[in-house]
C-alpha cells in the first residue's frame, strides 16, 4: 500500500527524532562520565538537572533508553515510546529553559534553540501516533 503525505512525513519525523536522540543514548554508554560527572567536574546531570550519578546508573539509562529508542523507531508500543521520547524532549527543553531565553547570556550557545522544533516535533508524532502507520506496527 502507497502511503500518503501525512504517513510519510510521521515517517520522516521518527526516524530523524531517532536519529537524534539514540546519539545521546550512545552516548551515555561510551562516555557516562560526561553525564555522571567525575570527580573534578559535575556532568550533564548535575549541571541540568541537579543531581549527579555514577556511572553504572548512566550505562543503564543509556541501554534501556537504546531499547525504548530501537522500539520507538519500528513505531512499536506507540503510546509508551512516543509518549516516552515526547517526555525526555519536554524535560530536556525545561531544564535548558533559561538558556533558551537568554541564548546571549551567561553562557552563549545558539544550539539551546534546536530544541524548541524538536519538543515540537515529538509532542505532534506523539498527538499524530495512530496516523503514524507507514513502516510501522499499526498499534
Amino acid at each position: 500500500m502507497k502511503p500518503n503525505s501525512t504517513q510519510t512525513a510521521l515517517l520522516c519525523l521518527r526516524i530523524s527524532l531517532f536519529l537524534l536522540m539514540i546519539l545521546w543514548a550512545v552516548l551515555k554508554i561510551m562516555n557516562p562520565a560526561s553525564y555522571g560527572g567525575a570527580e573534578d567536574s559535575p556532568g550533564i546531570f548535575e549541571n541540568f538537572y541537579g543531581f549527579g550519578t555514577g556511572p553504572g546508573i548512566v550505562l543503564a539509562l543509556g541501554i534501556l533508553q537504546i531499547i525504548l529508542l530501537l522500539a520507538f523507531a519500528a513505531g512499536a508500543f506507540k503510546t509508551i515510546t512516543y509518549g516516552a521520547v515526547a517526555l525526555m524532549n519536554i524535560s530536556s527543553f525545561l531544564v535548558s529553559l533559561p538558556r533558551i531565553l537568554d541564548p546571549f547570556g551567561a553562557y552563549p550557545n545558539m544550539l539551546f534553540l534546536a530544541s524548541i522544533p524538536i519538543l515540537g516535533a515529538s509532542v505532534a508524532l506523539f498527538l499524530m501516533r495512530d496516523e503514524d502507520s507507514f513502516l510501522s506496527f499499526k498499534k
